[in-house]
């Protein structure tokens, strides 16, 4: 495997913090010679103190002009000449695409037209049409993208938490899988909870840039789209241990809105953060601009031969839930400026023999918000009458879980040229879902149907 020039695209504090030691290893390790960055001139200030504090310091820096449109396309020709400029002659290039979800598309679609190695942040893409997101086009931009990146030996990955996941693929997909194969038993029932503990105040839907609401999507666009996809790979294994059926996921989902948000807290402790209502009309047309903060669903996977239900469930997004914010205004000196304590709740059913229930959620240490870890509790019940091997109750415990460790694996492998567990192809499916459910929110309890 020859070295590349890794191109950054968006240099951001995760990326500052999370990723670049991960880019320093792969470049100590000869992956990797060197790094560059595109970012946008508006940012130029902060991109500048970021590379002043970093480890590793880029080959060259490259800052585009600012569209002045908050859902504008960066215009190909743009970032054509970025990238050249920005290339290392005789140094095979990749792409890792950490902007701001309006943009992946723009960017992805470069890569995969001109067959450079990319990665892509989750979720893959948000349509934009006519200033407004556009559910509707996922799956139609995705099988595009998709069919174009087939005829290059170029490759396309996602960055997503629930691929090398320590309990969620290790754990629980792998023994459902063995379960499912071994006693020939489909998945029957399935729900999940992912609390996101995120509290904005009124005023920030406007003005954060670090969360998506006011480009015109809300958080299925954002950090649900983790357990769209563990909730898909688990769904799909009905898929994958019974390739015969031919199967159909019908979903429904309602969600809530920042313009709901006001009479959804708690009055007195809204008035000590001066939180006060909405700032902008209460229109229906108005009420959807900022995009979902809950979303809660509920689903039948159907055998379409037969019209026969296999399994059922729940789906459930949510970030009004308990987190540990307590000031009003954004701290510059932290990651966690909203108080986030994310909770998972998920429990798998194979019918009357067998469930393995999760329950995976943040621990604050210290004193510092940013100072979190996560614990997680594996609880199993089966038939053990039936299955001699398995016992009726069974509990295991992970402390010290750090989530963002299985979003690390993914970046090394894919620095090192061996990701396969998150290709772009295996994200159409989750994308599908994902497209179902927020069509299905902004036609509340509409019922959406996705070929599985």
């Amino acid at each position: 495997m020859s070295a590349h020039h890794l191109i950054v695209i968006g240099f951001d504090e995760i990326v500052a913090n999370k990723y670049l030691p991960c880019i320093r290893d792969a470049i100590r390790s000869g992956h990797i010679t060197s790094y560059s960055i595109i970012d946008l001139e508006s940012q130029r200030t902060e991109i500048d103190r970021r590379i002043g504090t970093a480890s590793v310091k880029p080959r060259g820096v490259v800052f585009l002009p600012d569209s002045g449109d908050r859902v504008q396309e960066t215009p190909q020709a743009l970032i054509e000449a970025a990238i050249q400029h920005l290339r290392v002659h005789g140094v095979p290039t990749k792409v890792y695409i950490a902007t701001e979800v309006r943009a992946h598309e723009a960017y992805l679609r470069f890569c995969v037209e001109n067959h450079i190695d990319s990665l892509v942040e989750k979720p893959v893409l948000a349509p934009v049409v006519d200033g407004r997101f556009k559910p509707s086009y996922i799956t139609k931009t995705m099988d595009e993208l998709i069919g174009v990146a087939a005829d290059s030996a170029a490759k396309h990955s996602v960055m997503t938490l629930s691929r090398y996941h320590q309990i969620y693929n290790q754990k629980v997909i792998a023994s459902l899988r063995e379960r499912m194969e071994r006693w020939e038993a489909p998945l029957t029932s399935f729900h999940l909870r992912a609390a996101g503990g995120v509290w904005n105040l009124q005023r920030e839907f406007e003005s954060r840039d670090d969360h998506p609401y006011k480009y015109g999507y809300g958080m299925m666009m954002h950090g649900a789209y983790h357990y769209v996809d563990l909730a898909t790979q688990i769904l799909a294994l009905n898929a994958d241990v019974f390739p015969d059926l031919q199967l159909r996921l019908e979903i429904s989902a309602f969600g809530a809105f920042p313009i709901d948000q006001h009479q959804r807290v708690s009055q007195p402790i809204a008035r000590r953060f001066a939180d006060g209502g909405a700032g902008w009309p209460a229109d229906v047309d108005a009420s959807f601009r900022f995009g979902e903060t809950d979303v809660s669903s509920t689903f039948r996977l159907v055998d379409a031969a037969t019209g026969r239900t296999i399994s059922l469930g729940t789906l459930s997004f949510e970030q009004t839930t308990p987190s540990i914010r307590n000031w009003a205004d954004l701290p510059d000196d932290l990651y966690n400026v909203n108080g986030r304590t994310s909770s998972v709740d998920l429990e798998a059913q194979l019918s009357t023999l067998f469930s393995t229930h999760v329950h995976c959620y943040d621990i604050p240490r210290g004193v510092s918000a940013d100072g979190i870890d996560a614990f997680a509790r594996v609880t199993t019940r089966a038939n053990a009458a039936l299955l001699p091997d398995e016992q009726y109750v069974a509990e295991e415990s992970f402390d010290g879980l750090f989530h963002s460790d299985s979003n690390r694996q993914l970046m090394q492998h894919w620095l090192h040229g061996t990701e396969h567990r998150s290709s772009l192809a295996s994200h159409l499916r989750p994308m599908q879902v994902t497209e179902a459910l927020a069509s299905s929110v902004l036609t509340p309890g509409r019922l959406v149907t996705v070929p599985f």
